[in-house]
């Protein structure tokens, strides 16, 4: 039986019949929300990183604004995400096992509808953890060093994604900690670059942070972990643990504890590398959320990741088992349970053929409110019924208007603003909300709809009239209700309330509407500078100390008269050991050293001349603390911080057997140059990179280029 067959058929087969449908029900709250993010596209949001709206924007540019453009990537991904599936188990057992994991994603609710049509962060996500699995399989299968820098790229798009990949690196770092013939690599510069460039790749989330007053980190955090010391739950845990049954499917969930719990006893026991290696990119998300959940409301799919990567050791098992008939018989009756929910599920939301009304007291049957039975109040998926009908009648209002008189669109919750926005894509429309949310961050701009008239939209879910919600004078006045009602299959399902406001007014406001008082957006250049001062501030006067002027003085004094002594002492010890290490090459490495810091020292010249940045003397003056040598301009970056870098770096390369103390020297001669009051740290951090990379690019050219001369 050829199971890579079987695979691309079930692969194949199934994004196919997911294509089919995505188009037929309207956007989720969720979805809708994301959608915006692609019409306000920027280095980050603020309650999750960018890249699913940049690729929303990019598939609604070429389908234009549907549904089906929106969740059309979403299917993609998961097409792929399961081909990097099936390598990944494939590389850990074979392809039989790969093949039942692929399976088992198919019938698992999470992954098979949610993940794999929804258009959510968590889809991205799955498929770049998924790379970095596999790219740390390939990594410990070969031990090539190159890896590693891929490595970083797929954990920089992973947090991209959502926050949540952070935790990849920590996945990497536990293996290597309980692999003892692995843990060499912590004395290998590639994991450290390839962190780096996974934080390169993360940079715009960290630069947005910085404009807006780390905004999306502290929602984050507060939204992870609450606002309060940590308090123990029965309830919250109780009430996740339920919630991740239901996205898992009840049966299948009990059977993740009881695999969870093989996996980790064999690991203990057997040492076994492959369900370390499982148990490192699944468990500790599991209980990392777990944990979470004992003290403060978490989401079912956030912890979706570990059930991911633990499908793979659920496969196994089940083959392992099989012949037994009570694993056989329970799996047969966990997997059918799946399967029902992943058909029922969408099906009720297409043909709503759940009667819900048959599960319900006949006290709440009895309950009707602005003529909405109880059980369509409760049936989730009506959210996502009545969104076009109310594009057209809010189209139709509008068009009522003179162009004078035609009012903007608003309304008081986040969710609401989205799901209007995605039914009338050619509009804009504001929320303007007491709690802080992302459209605060969109419409900073919210004088430029001063005096102008609008329109305000609730529903019943989310109903509060203009004139309770903001006061009576923000408006100078408010017409009567206007109510739209939205039937499915002939029933009225929801009610949307339409109500005119003339004259709007942005700073009668009351004090906690959060688009007005939000802080104004920082200039990422000024932040950094001042960043840059607050550190030297610290460094040069909070750190000041007899004992470090005691080092710092002789060498300051010596600056002062125009002589880099530390960096002459050091220069004669390496071409020492150079001349003790490398005798047979002592010329050509001095020649290579020579051209180092000639190349270096040019480099600073003409940059410090082209920033003429001043120094710390100049801006603080007498505030600073200065050992005898006194500058005042060419502070960007530091000569002295170059030098040594651009010397350690070679010596680093030449002869390893003293790196501890190049790098000493290195690290304590830019502390130093700001100890003293005589740079900046940025200034000494730009001239530790030059030093650096100018050391480490001549010596890989003399390299590749001196035996063809």
């Amino acid at each position: 039986m050829s199971y890579r067959l079987w695979f691309w058929i079930i692969n194949v087969a199934t994004t196919l019949l997911r294509l089919l449908i995505i188009d037929k029900i309207g956007l989720t709250i969720d979805e809708a929300h994301y959608w915006v993010y692609s019409k306000f596209l920027d280095f980050s949001y603020f309650d999750h990183p960018p890249l699913i709206g940049y690729i929303i924007k990019v598939s609604t540019l070429i389908f234009n604004n549907t549904e089906f453009a929106v969740r059309f990537p979403i299917v993609l991904i998961f097409f792929f995400a399961i081909w990097i599936f099936f390598i990944c188990v494939k590389k850990l057992y074979n392809e039989r096992t790969a093949f039942v994991g692929v399976l088992l994603l198919n019938v698992l609710p999470v992954f098979s509808f949610l993940g794999s049509v929804i258009a959510v962060p968590d889809s991205p996500l799955a498929l770049f953890w998924l790379l970095s699995l596999l790219i740390f399989i390939i990594i410990i299968e070969t031990n090539n060093k190159k890896y590693w820098y891929l490595l970083g790229v797929t954990i920089g798009f992973a947090m991209l994604s959502k926050y949540n990949g952070v935790l990849i690196p920590f996945s990497v770092f536990l293996f290597l900690i309980f692999s003892p013939q692995h843990r060499f690599w912590f004395k290998n510069k590639e994991p450290y670059f390839g962190l780096i460039l996974s934080a390169v790749i993360f940079l715009p989330v960290i630069i947005w942070n910085i404009e807006n007053s780390w905004a999306s980190f502290g929602f984050q955090l507060n939204h992870g972990f609450g606002h309060s010391l940590p308090k123990f739950s029965l309830t919250l845990f109780g009430r996740f643990i339920v919630a991740q049954a239901g996205y898992i499917s009840p049966l299948l969930f009990l059977m993740f504890i009881f695999i969870a719990f093989l996996c980790v006893k064999e690991t203990y026991k057997k040492k076994d590398k492959t369900t370390l290696i499982i148990s490192c990119f699944s468990l500790p998300v599991l209980l990392f959320f777990n944990t979470i959940a004992t003290f403060n409301e978490v989401l079912p799919h956030w912890p979706a990741m570990g059930y991911l990567v633990l499908s793979i050791y659920a496969a196994h098992l089940t083959l392992k088992f099989w012949h037994a008939k009570w694993f056989k018989f329970y799996s047969y009756a966990s997997w059918g349970l799946a399967l029902f929910m992943i058909i029922i599920v969408p099906l009720h939301a297409l043909y709503g053929i759940i009667p819900i009304e048959k599960f319900m007291s006949k006290d709440k049957l009895e309950k009707i409110k602005h003529g909405i039975s109880e059980s369509e109040r409760i049936d989730l998926t009506n959210e996502v019924y009545g969104w076009k009908e109310v594009g057209n009648e809010i189209r139709r209002i509008l068009n009522s208007y003179s162009k004078e008189e035609k009012p903007f669109i608003f309304t008081y919750k986040s969710y609401l603003a989205s799901e209007l926005s995605a039914c009338v894509p050619e509009l804009r429309v504001f929320c303007i909300s007491n709690k802080i949310n992302a459209y605060d961050f969109w419409q900073r701009d919210l004088k430029k709809i001063k005096n102008k008239n609008g329109l305000y939209i609730c529903n019943d879910y989310f109903f509060s009239e203009p004139k309770n919600k903001y006061g009576t004078n923000v408006f100078s006045s408010y017409t009567e209700i206007e109510e739209f009602p939205v039937y499915r299959n002939g029933k009225k399902i929801k009610n949307f309330y339409f109500i005119f406001c003339k004259s709007f007014n942005p700073y009668k406001l009351p004090q906690s509407y959060t688009a007005i008082n939000l802080q104004t957006k920082k200039d990422i250049i000024q932040e950094l500078l001042k960043f840059d001062h607050f550190v030297f501030k610290f460094i040069n006067s909070n750190l000041k100390s007899k004992f470090l002027d005691f080092f710092a003085m002789p060498v300051s004094y010596c600056d002062a008269k125009n002589f880099n002594l530390s960096f002459f002492i050091v220069l004669t010890i390496c071409i020492f050991i150079l001349w003790k290490n490398e005798k047979k090459h002592f010329w050509a490495k001095l020649t290579q050293m020579a051209s180092i810091i000639a190349i270096g020292a040019v480099m600073v010249h003409f940059l410090k001349h082209y920033f003429e940045r001043s120094r710390p003397l100049e801006i603080f003056g007498e505030n600073t603390n200065i050992l005898f040598e006194k500058l005042y301009t060419l502070s960007f970056p530091s000569g002295h911080t170059e030098l040594a870098f651009s010397l350690c770096t070679f010596m680093f390369i030449m002869v390893k057997k003293y790196r501890y103390l190049y790098v000493l020297f290195a690290f304590s001669s830019g502390f130093y140059r700001v100890y003293s009051g005589n740079h900046f740290p940025l200034d000494v951090l730009i001239g530790a990179l030059i030093g650096a990379f100018s050391a480490y690019t001549v010596i890989t050219l003399f390299s590749k280029y001196a035996k063809k001369i």
